[in-house]
């Protein structure tokens, strides 16, 4: 039995991993990150650049409202299990410079599978 096979028995539903759905760079100005899913069971987003970057669960992101994801590998993570619905709000973010590069991963609900 594989993880993918153990994960479907123990939740009863089938999920998939995909990479960036939006962006890989975060700019100055307000950059959406994760597009607003309720079929999102968790994320996680690293900080690949040199530069400091912060998210936020609104609009009003900024370098004073935020967690930050310090240079080269802060991250920030939510699960549903401790995060709840929050984890499937937009993430927005802006940086001290433009094209700093971010990696985000999502787990989602696989709804092709129905």
């Amino acid at each position: 039995m594989n993880v993918a096979e153990l994960i479907e028995k123990r939740f009863g539903m089938v999920t998939r991993a995909q990479r960036n759905p939006l962006v890989n760079e975060v700019d100055i100005a307000r950059t959406r990150i994760l597009p607003n899913n309720p079929n999102r069971l968790a994320w996680t987003i690293q900080n690949l650049s040199g530069n400091n970057v912060f998210i936020a669960l609104d609009l009003d992101v900024a370098d004073t409202h935020g967690i930050l994801l310090s240079p080269n590998g802060g991250s920030a993570t939510m699960i549903y299990e401790e995060d709840f619905e929050a984890t499937c709000w937009e993430v927005f973010g802006v940086a001290a410079a433009n094209n700093s590069d971010v990696f985000a991963l999502e787990v989602v609900i696989d709804k092709s599978v129905d």
